[in-house]
């Protein structure tokens, strides 16, 4: 079902970001009813549904046209407040999905993950949301709390027991000196119980290990001033091996087998369990299978013991692999900032880079280039080879134009056959313009459509440089879009234009330069 809805999501894509067709739109509708998973269309602005897949009609129980009539807000059981944080709490920890709880038509409530998205659809912008259930992750997460809460406590109270017991016992010794025959007698019964206390304590640690094998996580438990590690089955199975395997385990163990960058960063968050108040330790990190691969792992652990210094002495905790969530995770943070087609950046996220480009350019005093492309001739090559051919051409496009710039030079597809490049540290417009003049010499060279066929296309190009031609963004991304349209139409394509405060603009190609 997983990798299905992988496919699906990567499918999606293409006709919300980039179809102009009734066909785009008449697939994703069939995508959007046949689909197994809860899908609503929604009012960005409102929070008025405006459709709802059959899905979610089964799922909310309710028919597809009541739905139609909701608030969304009447469908979230969190109040506005909540609903809030629950914002705040997902952008401070870089999620692009939020938890909330949702009423169904029989008064039940559900803890669902909902991942949107804007759209435009239908010439409209809207919020395609897929909702999940995840009720029962969320329970079995806090049953599994609630059990390693269980066991410390019940160590902690065997532990008080048996330092009861031996209390008792040094007092009976004493009375076994002035009474040598009842202390006799006493000296057995404590005996007789003390070994029934502790076989009763074994029966109960082998039904919390029991308990635990049954949340099926990984256990650990670290004695810190010698490193030697105590590891359940399941913490070697993880990771494709046997216990005995890995047996003698130690922290040295663990080191080896963890990504060297997720290390460091897991070592901070020990540090600080060392040194706060609040003795709990959590994490996520990569280590090696044993085939090779990576498997991320989420790590939960408590400090146990102290010495008298404050120092720490035992440490457990538990392994839980989380390698499918995590790699669905940054699967869909990809697609999210990335052109389903070409690979290049997309609008999103040039804008995004586009800002932490000119916040450094203001901080540093620094300068750059932004060009804005228009391809020349790509209309052509669809109407005459196809769509297929026409795809086929932007992705070789993209390829040449990113062999045409540095890598440390952003290039993003802004929609259609529009792309924008931003240059960093590009302090004169010659500069950029002779970067324009690679990218249209690498364009002008023929497009193989097959082995018999060959498309050809050029590319108008304007270019603005910060801070001459602007102090924002849209500023630039304006002056540029305006210079590369005086490329096109009054050059006729296939040169660049650089624009000026004045709405002057000089050109350049490879065979020389012009000027209006």
């Amino acid at each position: 079902m997983k990798p299905f809805f992988i496919l699906f999501f990567f499918i999606l894509q293409v006709p919300f970001a980039f179809a102009t067709t009734q066909e785009s739109n008449d697939l994703f509708e069939q995508l959007f009813e046949e689909h197994a998973l809860v899908m609503l269309l929604l009012d960005p602005d409102t929070g008025e549904i405006k459709a709802a897949n059959p899905a979610a009609s089964d799922f909310y129980g309710y028919s597809r046209q009541t739905l139609t009539q909701m608030n969304i807000a009447s469908i979230n059981a969190l109040p506005p407040d909540a609903v809030a944080e629950e914002r705040k709490l997902a952008a401070l920890e870089d999620r692009n999905y939020f938890v909330f709880s949702h009423i169904l038509s029989d008064g039940t409530t559900k803890t669902v993950r909902v991942s949107s998205i804007p759209i435009i659809y239908r010439d409209e912008p809207t919020l395609f949301s897929i909702i999940t259930d995840i009720s029962d992750y969320r329970a079995t997460q806090a049953s599994l709390w609630h059990y390693q809460n269980r066991l410390e406590q019940m160590v902690a109270q065997q532990t008080e027991q048996i330092a009861t017991q031996k209390n008792h016992q040094l007092i009976i010794t004493s009375l076994i000196i002035i009474v040598l025959g009842a202390g006799l007698a006493t000296m057995w019964f404590v005996l007789t119980k003390s070994r029934r206390t502790e076989y009763e304590l074994q029966l109960e640690r082998k039904r919390l290990d029991e308990i635990i094998r049954g949340t099926h996580v990984g256990t650990w438990e670290w004695h810190i001033p010698s490193g030697e590690l105590v590891i359940n089955e399941r913490w070697a199975e993880i990771l494709g091996y046997q216990k005995h395997e890995l047996i003698p385990a130690s922290f040295e163990t663990w080191k080896k087998l963890c990504h060297s960058e997720d290390f460091a960063h897991a070592s901070k968050e020990i540090d600080a369990a060392f040194n706060d108040s609040n003795p709990f330790y959590e994490c996520e990190f990569r280590m090696l299978h044993k085939d090779g691969f990576w498997v991320w792992i989420l790590a939960k652990g408590k400090i146990m013991e102290w010495d008298r210094d404050q120092n720490p002495i035992r440490m457990a905790g538990t392994h839980q692999d989380i390698n499918e969530t995590k790699r669905l995770y940054l699967q869909f943070e990809h697609m999210a900032h990335t052109d389903t087609l070409t690979g290049a950046l997309n609008r999103v996220s040039f804008n995004q880079r586009a800002d932490i480009v000119l916040a450094q350019a203001r901080q540093q005093g620094a300068h750059f280039a932004l060009l804005f492309i228009d391809l020349d001739g790509f209309k052509k090559i669809n109407d005459t080879y196809g769509h297929d051919a026409g795809d086929s051409v932007l992705v070789e496009t993209t390829k040449r134009m990113g062999q045409s710039i540095r890598n440390s030079d952003t290039l993003a597809r802004l929609g259609g056959d529009e792309f924008a490049v931003i240059l960093e540290y590009t302090s004169h417009s010659e500069d950029a313009a002779r970067v324009a003049e690679k990218i249209i010499s690498s364009l002008n060279q023929p497009f193989a459509i097959d082995d018999q066929q060959h498309a050809h296309l050029s590319a108008s190009i304007g270019i603005a440089c910060y801070p001459d031609h602007g102090e924002s963004v849209e500023q630039l991304l304006n002056c540029s879009d305006a210079a590369m349209y005086y490329a096109k139409k009054s050059l006729k394509g296939g040169t660049y234009a650089v624009c000026d405060p004045d709405n002057h603009a000089t050109t350049s190609n490879n065979r020389g330069k012009q000027s209006l």
